[in-house]
């Protein structure tokens, strides 16, 4: 149970960050809807893509890698690896500048430096986050997300309501808030010479590099699982319908409301847990089965409340978008689990074998969206995202346990999967009554699943209770 309150406590502190920024993003449906077209919403969303592919191959992932090795050093020596990674940073933003300098114009991007600035200030973000948990200053990491975000739907109101401006507004809103999220961390960290030649290590350069370049393999996979879809659905059915795409996608970031927090929680645990420990089947059985179940009660409690409020959040322009939201939001679960996996996968040293895992979904991905895009319209987008993710856990899963022996609560993943085909039926075909119906439904169901958590929780409550007490 010492772990399990462990990952609680993690996960409550970056729950609070997790719901201010994903609810801030998420409240600003109304404003993007009302003020940007979707053909212009789906051509920004097609510009971040390029971004996130060239951020994908150039960076390397190395703000994981620095983490990861931050837990084999103490004291001051924990530096080392901050330098190391931090130079790997530093060679992949003059290669990301130099390589966007060159392929930019030729995509026709319209505001070029504000989508290069924009990537370079987000990997900023994201090191200087990473570094912050690697310190455990997670309340740091946390506030600092909350800032940034208050930060951008400010300058967001600001720019798109009172001035006017089109879609551009939301990429430098975006810039000043990760920029505002930097700057807080470096302030507060207060580790001086985290980045200094005195604790660059040579050596341990070669070996994060080495150790980051799966990683970053395994990110071009990814990005091909779930941005690739945006060019395919751009070319062949227009901007105006990849914008209703990406607010289907913006559903989706409800769950990461639920999982971002356990995920960062769950890294933090199983790289510390690992790096001490050889005695690790049952701690991943319990860790991912847990998981696994916990997403699964997210995806089906969560639909039918969308239902409630999807036309008080969109703007009925972006109508169309409603019908993708139950296998979109599939897609994103089985996309969390395989995040999961790969987290573990990272915790064991085994980053080598997470592109393989992930190419087999890509691939998967890619035949089926040119199979079904001319047979079922968007939804393909969909569907191909859904299979690409659940072969690449089913591969994640089949290879992990060839090192970590773990066992599957099949019973309660058949439940679920019964559970989101009636809920996801209820959605499209219900009625509002039915669908408050299905949500009470689903979490008496969910509430089942997690009876013996719920169970030891309120037990060990009772007992602190009475401890306190006396």
């Amino acid at each position: 149970m010492k772990d399990f309150w462990k990952f609680i406590k993690s996960s409550g502190i970056f729950f609070v960050g997790t719901v201010m920024t994903k609810l801030i993003s998420f409240l600003l449906l109304p404003l993007y809807t009302s003020y940007i077209s979707p053909n212009d919403y789906g051509i920004y969303d097609l510009h971040l893509s390029y971004i996130m592919f060239f951020s994908s191959v150039l960076y390397f992932d190395i703000w994981s890698g620095i983490m990861r090795f931050m837990y084999d050093f103490d004291g001051a020596e924990r530096k080392k690896p901050i330098s190391s990674g931090i130079a790997i940073f530093l060679c992949s933003t003059v290669m990301y500048c130099i390589t966007l300098a060159g392929v930019l114009p030729h995509l026709h991007v319209q505001y070029p430096i504000l989508l290069a600035l924009y990537g370079a200030l987000m990997n900023g973000q994201t090191l200087v986050g990473y570094i912050a948990r690697g310190y455990g200053k997670n309340v740091l990491y946390t506030a600092s997300g909350i800032v940034g975000s208050f930060v951008t739907i400010m300058f967001n109101i600001i720019l798109l309501v009172w001035l006017k401006m089109d879609y551009s507004a939301l990429i430098i809103a975006s810039c000043i808030g990760f920029l505002t999220n930097i700057m807080m961390i470096v302030i507060g960290v207060r580790e001086p010479h985290a980045f200094s030649l005195r604790y660059f290590d040579l050596k341990l350069f070669k070996e994060m590099f080495l150790f980051s370049l799966p990683l970053c393999v395994n990110s071009v996979a990814y990005w091909f699982l779930t941005s690739y879809n945006r060019l395919v659905v751009d070319a062949q059915l227009g901007a105006e319908v990849n914008g209703f795409y990406a607010i289907a996608g913006r559903f989706g970031s409800m769950i990461t409301l639920f999982t971002t927090c356990f995920q960062m929680a769950w890294q933090e645990l199983s790289f510390s847990k690992t790096a001490r420990s050889n005695d690790l089947d049952n701690f991943y059985t319990v860790a991912i089965n847990n998981y696994i179940k916990c997403m699964g009660a997210g995806l089906v409690v969560l639909l039918p409340m969308i239902y409630v409020i999807y036309p008080l959040l969109v703007n009925e322009s972006y109508d169309v978008g409603k019908a993708l939201v139950p296998i979109y939001l599939l897609g994103t679960i089985l996309s969390t689990i395989s995040t999961f996996l790969g987290n573990a996968f990272t915790a064991i040293k085994k980053n080598n074998l997470l592109f393989y895992t992930m190419a087999a979904g890509s691939i998967a991905n890619v035949i089926c969206i040119h199979l079904l895009i001319n047979v079922v319209g968007l939804q393909a987008s969909n569907i191909s995202l859904m299979v690409g993710f659940f072969v690449s856990c089913l591969t994640r899963l089949v290879i992990f346990r060839k090192y970590v022996k773990i066992k599957l609560e099949l019973g309660s993943i058949i439940v679920l999967m019964v559970t989101f085909v009636l809920v996801s039926y209820v959605y499209q075909r219900g009625s509002m009554l039915a669908n408050i119906g299905a949500l009470v439904a689903a979490v008496a169901i969910s509430a089942y699943l997690f009876r013996d958590i719920l169970k030891e929780v309120l037990k060990t409550l009772k007992m602190r209770k009475k401890g306190s007490s006396k």
